[in-house]
């Protein structure tokens, strides 16, 4: 589990997300580890779960889309979060 800054996070997931089996997912978290956004690959395409404040799945299919949905998940989960949790495990 590695700790990075929000502002790096979309990078941090841009360069794991071509890496990902399906199966396996990415996690970010909070500081107190309460709230989660969770980036599912599946067979076709990703799955986001966002769970904390709302509890929503989002589909996408592109790496791109994943990366605009993170961005907007991100600020509205960790509005007031400087540093997030960051993890690769299976889902």
């Amino acid at each position: 589990m590695a700790r990075i800054r929000k502002e790096e996070a979309l990078r941090w997931l841009s360069e794991r997300l071509p890496g990902l089996a399906p199966g396996e997912c990415l996690d970010f978290l909070c500081k107190k580890r309460n709230r989660l956004v969770r980036v599912v690959r599946t067979e076709e395409g990703f799955r986001l779960e966002e769970r904390g404040f709302f509890r929503e799945d989002f589909e996408a299919q592109r790496e791109k889309e994943v990366l605009k949905l993170c961005e907007r998940l991100f600020s509205r989960e960790f509005p007031r979060s400087h540093m997030l949790w960051a993890h690769k495990r299976k889902a």
